[in-house]
């Protein structure tokens, strides 16, 4: 593994590159800002593949309020009415997004410098603090993230936290795939393991309702095309301009499962998601304003990446019939993500 400069935040920090590489061929970068998947290269017989979007130097990030690649918290996704409420006490926190949170408030862990170290080669651990009160949120939260690639290519994802009170800890990683290296991903075959999914309302926020998604284009039961039904009247597609929706894993909260597989059209090749998270945000990028300029001097439009964001459901703190999030005092919330890539 390798370490190599990637620029000073606008604070005047500097920003590392983290460089692992597996015996298959497969490299990934990681920043030291945001626990920041950078890059992702499969190899390809014209070539390596970077799957993942992402920028070229630090200020890109900076400038992008669209989480590329990032460690999102405390509480990824959206909080209507920005608050928490724990055991009937209430906590207002940030609200970014309208009258809601999204994604830990204006200043989470996608924006958070954290400490590396490297105790095993191909394994990177990311440490960092968020003070009580930070966004809103009660407790004192010490973040360990654990990035390991694996000899055939598999990257795994492991969150540790720990509070000094009670609070709500719900992570993810918001990287945005491109299975073909670019262009456009309706081509791209996924297939989920969820046979139900959370509606949303005008705000995007999950109702509490959870549905079926036998006979909507929201089954993904069987592998197909991402664009297959995209263009179909439904009212869930107009709401989200496309797909912004939580998946309902057919799994128990908490089993480490295969949950989702994803196939380039163009490359080949596939991407499987194997996760503890109870839910998954399926996402086609399509809030992306002026496109920004990313690494190799392309664009990145809607439509152009998938987001599949494992987590606990959005908006659960306001839904009774959905698992909250709540980290006791002392307790430990430990996640954890893989997506393993093959040809």
């Amino acid at each position: 593994m390798s370490a190599t400069a990637f620029g000073v935040t606008k604070e005047g920090l500097p920003v590392t590159r983290y460089t692992l590489e597996s015996r298959s061929g497969i490299t990934v970068g990681v920043l030291d800002r945001g626990a920041i998947i950078q890059s992702i290269l499969v190899p390809c017989p014209d070539g390596p593949v970077d799957v993942v979007a992402g920028f070229d130097d630090i200020s890109g990030y900076e400038a992008c309020d669209a989480y590329l690649g990032a460690l999102v918290g405390r509480h990824a996704n959206r909080l209507g009415g920005a608050f928490i409420e724990i055991d009937g006490k209430r906590w207002p926190v940030t609200a970014n997004e309208g009258a809601k949170q999204l994604h830990g408030g204006l200043h989470g862990f996608d924006q958070k410098m954290f400490a590396a170290e490297q105790p095993a080669p191909n394994c990177l651990v990311l440490r960092c603090v968020s003070p009580d009160g930070e966004e809103g949120f009660p407790g004192e939260v010490t973040l360990q993230a654990t990035y390991t690639l694996s000899d055939e290519g598999a990257l795994s994802l492991d969150y540790q936290a720990t509070s000094t009170r009670d609070t709500v800890i719900n992570l993810t990683n918001h990287s945005y795939f491109n299975l073909n290296g670019g262009g456009s991903v309706l081509q791209h075959r996924l297939w989920l393991a969820a046979s139900r999914f959370t509606p949303i309302d005008a705000d995007a926020l999950p109702t509490g309702e959870i549905r079926d998604v036998a006979g909507t284009p929201f089954d993904f039961c069987t592998a197909k095309q991402i664009g297959a039904d995209l263009d179909a009247c439904d009212e869930q597609l107009v709401l989200g301009h496309g797909y912004d929706h939580n998946f309902v894993l057919d799994k128990a909260s908490g089993e480490l499962a295969t949950v989702a597989e994803l196939c380039g059209d163009q490359t080949g090749i596939r991407m499987r998601c194997v996760t503890t998270c109870p839910g998954l945000q399926l996402y086609t990028a399509n809030f992306l304003q002026s496109p920004p300029l990313v690494k190799g001097e392309k664009t990145i439009a809607p439509r152009e990446a998938v987001c599949l964001e494992t987590q606990y459901f959005p908006n659960s703190m306001n839904c009774p019939a959905f698992e909250k999030p709540i980290v006791r005092a002392g307790g430990l919330y430990h996640e954890r993500t893989i997506y393993e890539f093959m040809k």
